[in-house]
């Protein structure tokens, strides 16, 4: 089976450009329907790179044919179209596991496990995430392998409480590459980290939400070009 769990698509002309997004669903062996709305599809369309996310494989781009496009039979469900969409080539696999991380720009308040005792109410902020961690900027000084926990909350997810252990100390002249003129603060500090103890549940969740900022952003670039 060319895909596993997927839910959502991108259409792409063989050319990369931009089409819509599309909603999946009947996935087979090589085939699946995608679901469209007549305002933001071109129903002439029988070529396309399609990029599925896939919540197990990642952003997987196959080049496609797609079959005749057929509106919907229920009148409640509106302008949408099916399509059957059968997968020729694998194009590419982007990004697999934990490898996706985009940036985010979300104050939060951690909670530690330090070397020396507990914290509280310690102000950071979350400047990227991943499906394995994060990477946080805070005047706190905190030591490799100590463990924070914060509530992590964001319009397109759940709101989860989450724990990461410290893995790697970014210093303040090296910050300006990742947050840009936040830098001007010359007591943060950056932190790289790795998400611990997370149920599976909301490790899906987080991967979910990244592949859903990802497309966003390769479709915003892909608009800019």
């Amino acid at each position: 089976m060319f895909l596993t769990e997927c839910k959502q698509a991108v259409l792409y002309t063989v050319e990369d450009i931009y089409l819509c997004d599309a909603a999946v669903s009947h996935i087979s062996e090589d085939s699946a329907t995608l679901i469209v709305t007549k305002s933001n599809a071109d129903l002439s369309l029988t070529e396309a790179h399609v990029t599925f996310f896939d919540s197990a494989k990642g952003l997987v781009t196959y080049s496609c044919e797609l079959t005749e496009f057929k509106k919907s039979k229920r009148a409640s469900s509106g302008e949408y179209y099916f399509t059957r969409c059968t997968a020729h080539e694998q194009l590419s696999v982007l990004q697999r596991r934990n490898d996706i991380k985009v940036p985010v720009n979300i104050p939060v308040a951690l909670s530690a496990k330090t070397h020396d005792g507990a914290l509280s109410n310690i102000e950071a902020r979350v400047w990227n995430i991943s499906a394995g961690g994060i990477f946080i900027t805070s005047r706190q000084k905190f030591s490799i392998g100590d463990i924070v926990s914060f509530f992590f909350s964001d319009p397109d997810l759940p709101s989860l409480t989450l724990q990461a252990e410290i893995l790697r100390l970014q210093e303040h002249r090296h910050l300006r590459k990742i947050i840009g003129s936040a830098a001007k603060d010359t007591e943060l500090i950056g932190y790289g980290c790795r998400f611990v103890h997370l149920p599976s549940r909301a490790e899906s969740q987080i991967r979910n939400y990244v592949f859903r900022q990802d497309l966003i952003h390769r479709r915003w670039i892909s608009a800019l070009d």
